[in-house]
This record gives structure tokens, sequence and C-alpha cells, in this order.
């Protein structure tokens, strides 16, 4: 499959690159701490300054209204200028340890991962003044992690990192009480969640398959293994992957091979040629047929497009 190059910039280095969900737009987090929003042709609508050290996963809501950022000992949101609308403290992360946080679809809430002197927990606060709504402690002490509000709006996926180099993959429902629920398995991280069947996409922490699962029992629908596919042993799945849409998946491998697999079988599809050689190390897919592939080191980021030729295989 040859995809369309949409648009092409050249940022400052990069920490992080994300879809925000329910938005065609995309954030980027700089180095140097700026939160860039950017359209689809790349193009920044909107600037906000963090302080530098603040290297947590920070959020946009989809109707760009705030962010919501994850501070070294705190949960802000900010307007769209960096003025902050309030701030709810918790215990200090540790060094090289950070939160999260991200918007809810409607962008009336926030949740976030959050330290406190029990636990790491999970924590929904009310976007207009930060009132804590609901509490859900992790059962270990995580050292990184990601959030993706499910397309119900009731539920939220959090991929945990652990200091025994396991990932986690826990559902906490606003609605509910007591402890997140943990899916099963250790070794997989949550990656995105299919609108409208509310299928969980998890790729592998280490040399693990590419896997679908159920929403909301974690069940597995489909896996695919890395040594099925590659020919070199060396070759695995890599953290980045996304819906392409309601029947495709393209997901990367360790050797920044793109690949295209069906749904719900995941069947390998096709792969991605693309016309140069260029760095792709981070993959962002988003569920409208596009995604983004950038180079953190140089700032390089490129939007491209499938065509529904392309998108078929034929």
């Amino acid at each position: 499959m040859r995809p369309q190059l949409v648009a092409q910039t050249s940022l400052p280095p990069l920490w992080s690159f994300d879809r925000v969900p329910g938005a065609s737009v995309w954030l980027a987090h700089t180095q140097d701490g700026e939160l860039l929003v950017l359209d689809d042709a790349l193009a920044v609508l909107r600037k906000v300054a963090l302080p530098a050290e603040w290297k947590g996963g920070h959020a946009v809501a989809p109707d760009l209204s705030f962010v919501a950022a994850s501070g070294p000992d705190r949960v802000c949101a900010l307007d769209m200028t960096g003025r902050q609308i309030w701030s709810r403290p918790h215990a200090d992360w540790e060094f090289e340890e950070s939160g999260s946080c991200v918007a809810t679809t409607d962008a009336r809430g926030v949740w976030a991962v959050v330290r406190t002197e029990e636990a790491d927990t999970c924590v929904l606060f009310d976007a207009q003044d930060g009132t804590v709504l609901r509490t859900a402690p992790l059962p270990a002490q995580t050292v990184g992690s990601e959030l993706l509000p499910h397309p119900d709006g009731v539920h939220v996926g959090v991929a945990a990192g652990h200091g025994d180099e396991a990932y986690r993959v826990f559902l906490v429902a606003s609605g509910d009480t007591g402890p997140a629920r943990e899916l099963p398995g250790e070794a997989r991280i949550l990656i995105d969640i299919q609108p409208g069947s509310g299928l969980m996409l998890t790729t592998p922490y280490g040399a693990g398959p590419l896997a679908l699962l159920r929403s909301p029992d974690g069940g597995i629908v489909a896996a695919r293994r890395h040594d099925a596919l590659f020919a070199d042993d060396d070759e695995v799945f890599d953290f980045y992957a996304g819906f392409l849409g309601p029947d495709r998946v393209l997901a990367a491998s360790s050797a920044q091979r793109h690949i295209v697999f069906s749904v719900p079988d995941l069947r390998p599809i096709t792969e991605v040629e693309y016309p140069d050689d260029a760095s792709r190390a981070w993959l962002v897919v988003r569920y409208d047929g596009t995604w983004v592939t950038a180079d953190p080191d140089t700032g390089s980021v490129r939007l491209w497009h499938a065509e529904q030729s392309g998108m078929l295989g034929r």
C-alpha cells in the first residue's frame, strides 16, 4: 500500500506526540515543555507552555476548551492561554516516574493517574473546578502510564508501567466504586479502543503478540505473533499501533515496518510502502484512515492518509 502524504512539518525535538480522542487535531509535547495543538495541515492552532520538567502525560479537551496537565506533584487544568483554572496536589512522583491525564469524551471531566500516600490511584476530576468524582486505587506502584477514554463515555482504560518491567491494563468505570479492575496479562500495553465495538487493541511489552480484546471483560478476540509474520527473529511488534478504521489496524514493527491487519481476526493485509527511508520511530494512528509518523530527535512529523483501494490491499 502506497500512502498519500497529506502534510509535513518540522517541530522542536519531541517528548511525545498523540492524537486527541474525539477531535481532528494532534497534540505535540516538545522537550522544552511546550504543548502544541496541530490541525491536519500540521499547522499550530494553540500553544501552551509548561515547565520543562513536567514530563507526565498531558492532554487537551476534544473541544479545545482546556489543557489537562500532569505535573510532578499536582494535576492542573489550564485554559488555552496557559492560565490555571484549578490545581490539585498529590504526593510527589519519584525521579524518572510520572503520572498522566486525559479529558473525558464530553470534556466535562479529567481522568488522571496520581500518587497518594496509600497507593497510585486513577482519579476522575470535574473539569470545571477539580472536584474529585471517583477514585480507583491501582494494585501496584507505577513508573509511567497512559489513559484512553473509552468511546462508551463511561470507562477509561489505563496502560500502566511498573518497576518490574511489566505493563498492565486496567479499566475504571466512572459510576463504580472501589479499585481499578485489572485485565489478565502483564506484558502488554493498551494502545487504542475502537469506537462502536469497544474492541481494545494491545501491543506487547517485549516479544509478545499484537492482540484484540473484548470490552469490558478483556477476553482475547484475536492475537498475532511476531514470529508467524516476520522472517527475522529479532523483529518484533513495537509499542505503536491503532485502529485505522472499522475493519483495519495499523501496527509497527521494531524495524519501523508498518503492517495493515484486518479486524477482528488480525489477518495481515498489506505493508505500507513509504516513498523514502526517513526515520519513522513513532507511529500515531487515527480512526479516520490517517496516521502520523515522527522522528522525536529531529522533530520531523508527517501526516499520511490511506487510499481506500490500498486499505483493501488491492
